[in-house]
């Protein structure tokens, strides 16, 4: 029964006269007869008692009208349910921190939408253990991040292999290790030539580190209890764009990807050297994380496909 013929016999039993219900219903009498007419002769039983005025519902019509009322209302729930489904599987949402955000989404989402024009997309930027609690909690369809936890609720793909150095700016450069390097390995010192150093080199220097509930400070940690380093001096900022700003200005050394540079527009930035320490970990992989069962599993490897094999590429090393 449609919720227009179920509104019929429910006005009918409140008028209790058929002109009156007519009349409420914008239909005619004759119209209305025959819906209670055809229906009745459908159920084999009279809903309404219209020997009498005022028409009164049957004991047959009270209790047809209860269970009507019940299924309509829970088919009106299924379909509320099923178009919030609907909507969930056009929406998709990406948790990512700040950075890679930056560097990444721009390039990613918009080859993305070539494929599914259609798709609503919500970027969730987070740090790493809120984007994975994010994930945990269906919050999110897909994350990209380095902590390769939870192999059991997760599956993880590597998107990348990112480098990690020691970035020194000029005016914090000690001068003995200027003095005692070859020339020729400073003007080649690069990201993919950078220079080995001693820790206790670093002891006397101010450094710049990443917020205590970023994924890197942890890897900058171990360095420091590592290699027993002392900073003089520690300025800390969970804006790794911001970080990599006030190194340019030579407010400190700092462990990270020499990728957030592009990100940084300063006027006249100190230069820089790129440095590591004896067996050093001088690398990170970045994976995209999700969870198999989601409904979303093939935009999710789609957008994952898109990354590791068009947006990353086109980035410069």
């Amino acid at each position: 029964m449609t919720p227009e013929k179920l509104n019929y016999l429910l006005v009918l039993a409140e008028e209790q006269n058929i002109s009156r219900a007519a009349k409420r219903l914008f239909i005619t009498q004759p119209t209305l007869t025959a819906c209670i007419n055809n229906l009745e002769r459908k159920l084999g039983v009279k809903l309404f008692d219209r020997t009498h005025n005022p028409i009164r519902l049957t004991g047959s019509g009270k209790m047809y009208l209860k269970k009507m009322q019940e299924i309509v209302a829970a088919e009106q729930l299924l379909n509320e349910d099923i178009k919030k489904l609907e909507t969930q599987q056009t929406e998709f949402r990406i948790g990512i921190g700040q950075i890679h955000s930056e560097m990444w989404c721009p390039s990613l989402i918009h080859l993305l939408l070539k494929k599914r024009p259609f798709l609503n997309i919500r970027i969730r930027e987070a740090q790493e253990l809120r984007s994975m609690e994010m994930l945990k909690n269906d919050e999110i369809d897909l994350m990209f991040g380095h902590i390769s936890l939870d192999i059991v609720n997760f599956h993880f793909e590597e998107m990348c292999e990112e480098k990690l150095m020691l970035i020194i700016p000029e005016n914090l450069m000690p001068k003995v290790i200027l003095e005692r390097t070859d020339q020729e390995l400073l003007a080649q010192n690069s990201p993919g030539c950078p220079l080995l150093i001693q820790p206790d080199q670093l002891s006397s220097l101010p450094i710049i580190m990443p917020s205590s509930t970023q994924a890197l400070y942890l890897n900058l940690k171990q360095i420091i209890q590592q290699y027993h380093i002392d900073p003089v001096r520690t300025i800390q900022t969970a804006n790794m764009v911001t970080a990599a700003a006030m190194l340019l200005k030579g407010l400190g050394y700092m462990y990270f990807s020499p990728s957030v540079f592009p990100l940084v527009n300063i006027p006249n930035p100190k230069q820089v050297y790129y440095c590591t320490l004896p067996k050093m970990m001088d690398s990170r992989k970045y994976y995209a994380i999700y969870k198999e069962t989601n409904p979303n599993i093939e935009t999710i490897l789609l957008a994952s496909q898109i990354l590791k094999e068009q947006v990353i590429p086109a980035l410069p090393s």
